[in-house]
């Protein structure tokens, strides 16, 4: 049957979550024929992503009109708060623990936020049996449902950005600032004292003064090891991307990135932090190289490991492509949309 659904999120572009929502949206008009209607403030411009899916964009909507709406993250919290009391609402998580540490809001505002949900949707359990469990043990039973993420399908004729002969080039790939922790690599760049790496950072730099401000000038200062080459279309983060000879996402929090996944995907082997929600799908030196969240020098190490030992970086590239054949799309929408409120 077809449905009417109205989406709702704080960024359409730029970002994992936002590239899991278009791929969504594309999938319901595309394979399903329903109506999406997406919410955006009349003076931001229509990211092109999202301009190609056949969505219809509205600053403004009635949300009884709709069969259920769709909140993408909790930094679009407000929305839910709209849209909760007025139509079922599904909302999507794709935080983990920072945004509680960094949240004014009291604990039973969180409860309060969670119970406007019909339904809500996690990547794993470790964002629902352990980061927001507390918020969600009153809530109805069958409202909270893991669903991992999908590697959506990459742009065809990607084309690797050209580098200089000679050059080794470690992409960072996503908001530079401070959870995602870019300011280990420059420490471990600078550390490593070589002249034939580079390391290119694709992403937001809105808050990348919060890496600290001697960070910002020296990666400014040295723009023989640094480049910021700013929040690109998928296509052209993903040309870097195919581009690299190591991905490095030495974040302090993650719920389920799909970045290290495009990357596998790519051939490309990952550095990347010792963190919960990766346990049992990232394994060092089988899939990925991992170290201790903050250790500049097991990631220096790591680091090494993937340049100058063939056999193990060989190893990571093979795991990783094997990690990648696991994040079927179809199941993904399969799983996805059995779990939709109506």
């Amino acid at each position: 049957m077809k449905k009417k659904v109205l989406v709702a999120s704080h960024s359409y572009s730029g970002n994992g979550a936002a590239v899991m929502l278009l791929a969504l949206m594309s999938h319901w008009v595309r394979d399903l024929g329903w109506i999406v209607d997406v919410l955006l403030d009349i003076e931001s411009d229509v990211p092109p992503d999202l301009a190609k899916i056949g969505v219809n964009i509205f600053s403004t909507a009635i949300p009884e009109d709709y069969d259920f709406a769709l909140v993408n993250t909790l930094v679009a919290g407000h929305f839910l708060e709209m849209l909760g009391p007025r139509v079922p609402t599904v909302l999507w998580v794709h935080e983990s623990a920072t945004i509680l540490w960094s949240s004014k809001m009291v604990p039973e505002q969180w409860r309060e936020l969670f119970g406007l949900a019909k339904r809500i949707i996690f990547q794993g359990p470790w964002q629902s049996e352990t980061v927001f469990r507390s918020f969600l043990f009153p809530l109805p039973a069958g409202t909270v449902k893991c669903v991992r993420n999908g590697l959506p399908s990459l742009p065809e004729n990607l084309v690797s950005k050209a580098k200089a002969v000679g050059k080794i080039r470690i992409v960072f790939m996503g908001g530079v600032y401070g959870r995602k922790r870019p300011q280990d690599l420059v420490d471990v760049i600078l550390a490593l004292g070589r002249n034939d790496i580079e390391c290119v950072f694709v992403g937001s730099i809105e808050s990348i003064d919060s890496i600290g401000l001697g960070y910002v000038q020296t990666i400014k200062a040295r723009p023989d090891c640094f480049m910021l080459v700013g929040e690109l279309e998928r296509k052209e983060t993903l040309e870097y991307l195919g581009s690299a000879d190591v991905f490095c996402l030495p974040s302090g929090d993650e719920s389920q990135p799909i970045a290290p996944v495009e990357a596998a995907s790519l051939g490309v082997p990952c550095l990347l932090s010792d963190l919960p929600p990766y346990a049992g799908t990232w394994k060092h030196e089988e899939n990925c190289m991992l170290s201790p969240v903050g250790d500049v020098g097991q990631l220096q190490r790591n680091l090494t490991t993937l340049l100058e030992n063939a056999e193990m970086r060989n190893r990571v590239i093979a795991g990783g492509l094997a990690v990648a054949e696991q994040y079927s799309m179809e199941a993904f929408f399969q799983r996805f949309d059995a779990e939709m409120p109506v």
